[in-house]
C-alpha cells in the first residue's frame, strides 16, 4: 500500500512502508532532462546530475559526500533521461536521517565550484567516448536522433555532444538548477522500513524550505517529423547493430499495458520468438530484443539486434516473418498467458527491493493521472486479450510507418531494403 502527501512548496511525496525488510531507500525524482533543455546546451541536465554529487556548504567536496555514505554501507547514485532526473539512497533504516538530510543538502546547496566543473567536464567527455565505442549504446542514440528529429528536444542526446559539453558555463548550469530544482518539479519516493509520521516530519524539515517554482510543462510532439526510412551510420564494426522502430504510444495510452506485452513475447526474454527464431534455430545473432518506449505524448516501439555482417538480409527476413506472424495470426492464449506470468513474476521480484518500489510509485506520480498499487497494475496487464494484442499489432507493425537505422560498414541500406516485408 502507499500514502500521498504534498508540502506547502508543491513536492509531492509518495510512502510504501514495508516493515518486514531491514532496508530503506529513498528517491528524488526531478521532472527535468534532456527534452527541458535549449538548443546549444545539449547535456545540461546529465553535467547538473554530475555536479550535485561534488561538494555542498555543508559538505564542501565529493570526498566528504562519499565516506559519509560509505560508512554506513549505502548504495547511492543518480541518473539522468529525457524527462527526469533522479537521485537515490539506499541504506539501513536506521539511516533514514543521513539520507533525507544529504539529498536535500545536495539539491538545495549545492556548490558548482569552478575547478570541480571543469574537471566533471572532462569525465563526461570520457564518458561520451565510451558510449562512442559501444554500438549497442551509439546505435539507440542514433536511432532516437533520426526517429525524433535531430535536435529535437526528445531526439537530442541525453548526455550531449562533445561541442555542447565544452561550451557550457558554469552560470547557464546555476541558472538550470535554479529554475527547474523547485517544488513544483520534485518527487519523494519512500519505501522500505519506516514510521511514516517521523519521515514526513523529517522530509518537511529537509526540503520545506525548497522554492516553489514553476512546474516544467513540455512542448508537446504533434506530429513526428519526416525522417529517412533507412538511415545507414558509418562505423568499422564487427556486427551490424540495427534498430527497426514504429512509432509507439504515450505513457497514460490504454493500450500501454496490451503493447508492453506485444514487445514481451516478440523479444522480452528467451522464450520470446525472435530470440528463439532468429538466435536459437538461425543462429544469427546473440543479442536480440523487442522494447517499448514512451513519453508523455508520443514513443516509440522497436526490435534491437547485433548481427553478423553477413547475414543481416537472412536476419532482417526472419525479423519480418516473426512480426507479418504475429500481425496476421496474433497470438495463442497459451503464449499471451506465459506473457503475462512473466511480468507478474518479475513485478513480484521487483517488490523485494525497496529502490524499485520507490521507483514504481515515484514513476506514476510524476506522469500519470493516478498511481496504482502493483496489484492494480497486474490486474490490467491479465484484463488484456488476444484480440487487444492482434488489434495492436496491426496498427503499430506498420510498413508504412517502419525505421530502419544501423551503425555498421556499410554505407546505404538499400540492399536490405525489399527483405523487409510485414
Amino acid at each position: 500500500m502507499f500514502s500521498q502527501h504534498k508540502l506547502s512548496n508543491g513536492i509531492r511525496l509518495i510512502f510504501s512502508p514495508h516493515p518486514g525488510t531491514a532496508a530503506v531507500s529513498l528517491l528524488v525524482m526531478v521532472r527535468v532532462g534532456s527534452r527541458s533543455e535549449e538548443p546549444g546546451q545539449g547535456g545540461i541536465s546529465h553535467f547538473a546530475e554530475h555536479l550535485m554529487f561534488k561538494g555542498t556548504k555543508k559538505r564542501p567536496n565529493t570526498l566528504i559526500i562519499s565516506q559519509e555514505l560509505d560508512s554506513v554501507g549505502a548504495e547511492y547514485n543518480a541518473f539522468t533521461g529525457k524527462d527526469q532526473t533522479g537521485y537515490y539512497i539506499k541504506s539501513a533504516s536506521a539511516n533514514l536521517e543521513l539520507a533525507v538530510d544529504m539529498l536535500s543538502d545536495m539539491l538545495a546547496n549545492s556548490l558548482f565550484d569552478a575547478q570541480e566543473i571543469e574537471r566533471e567536464r572532462g569525465t563526461i567527455l570520457e564518458e561520451i567516448n565510451m558510449y562512442e565505442d559501444n554500438p549497442m549504446a551509439k546505435v539507440e542514440n542514433l536511432f532516437e536522433e533520426d526517429f525524433f528529429g535531430k535536435n529535437t528536444p526528445l531526439g537530442r542526446y541525453i548526455i550531449g555532444t562533445p561541442q555542447t559539453v565544452r561550451a557550457i558555463k558554469r552560470d547557464q548550469i546555476v541558472k538550470y538548477w535554479q529554475e527547474h530544482y523547485v517544488g513544483e518539479n520534485m518527487v519523494i519516493a519512500l519505501a522500505g522500513n519506516f514510521n511514516s509520521q517521523k519521515a514526513l516530519s523529517l522530509i518537511k524539515a529537509k526540503f520545506g524550505s525548497l522554492p516553489r517554482g514553476r512546474f516544467n510543462a513540455v512542448k508537446k510532439i504533434t506530429k513526428l517529423p519526416e525522417r529517412p526510412k533507412f538511415a545507414a551510420h558509418y562505423k568499422k564494426t564487427n556486427q551490424g547493430h540495427l534498430i527497426l522502430g514504429f512509432p509507439g504510444i504515450s505513457y497514460t495510452d490504454k493500450n500501454r499495458e496490451a503493447l508492453g506485452l506485444l514487445a514481451t513475447i516478440l523479444g522480452g526474454n528467451m522464450s520470446s520468438r525472435l530470440f528463439i527464431s532468429v538466435r536459437e534455430r538461425l543462429g544469427l545473432c546473440y543479442f536480440i530484443r523487442a522494447s517499448l518506449e514512451a513519453y508523455e505524448e508520443t514513443g516509440a516501439f522497436s526490435i534491437q539486434a547485433g548481427l553478423d555482417l553477413g547475414k543481416i538480409s537472412q536476419a532482417l527476413k526472419a525479423i519480418s516473418l516473426e512480426l507479418k506472424n504475429v500481425k496476421q495470426g496474433g497470438v495463442k492464449k497459451e503464449e499471451l498467458s506465459k506473457a503475462k506470468q512473466y511480468i507478474k513474476g518479475k513485478t513480484d521480484l521487483s517488490l523485494e527491493e525497496s529502490l524499485d518500489v520507490a521507483s514504481f510509485y515515484a514513476k506514476q506520480v510524476l506522469w500519470h493521472r493516478e498511481v496504482l498499487t502493483p496489484e492494480q497494475a497486474l490486474k490490467r496487464v491479465f484484463s488484456v486479450s488476444e484480440k487487444d494484442i492482434s488489434r495492436l499489432a496491426k496498427q503499430v507493425l506498420d510498413k508504412r510507418q517502419l525505421n530502419l537505422v544501423m551503425l555498421s560498414p556499410f554505407k546505404s541500406l538499400k540492399q536490405f531494403a525489399r527483405h523487409i516485408d510485414i
